[in-house]
């Protein structure tokens, strides 16, 4: 089953252990990403969490870097 079919399928905001563990790294590497805001996340009274959608939408953008979710903003000739 693809991560992706794997995230539609849940429901509930996931915790960092849970996304750590379907990415296959560890948990450390994905507070440092929230943080830094490279993975889409909120915070509940301080407890860091993943809104499902949020990263299947993350992923899909990753699959196609020209639009969505953290896309970068092409470069003019003013630039």
């Amino acid at each position: 089953m693809r991560l992706i079919e794997i995230l539609e399928g849940r429901k509930q905001a996931l915790r960092v252990s849970e996304v750590a563990n379907l990415f296959s790294v560890t948990p450390q590497h994905i507070y440092k990403m929230a943080a830094s805001g490279k993975l889409p996340s909120f915070r509940i009274s301080g407890a860091i969490r993943f809104d499902p959608q949020d990263l299947v939408n993350w992923l899909k953008a990753k699959q196609n870097p020209s639009q969505g979710w953290g896309a970068k903003r092409r470069r003019s000739a003013v630039d």
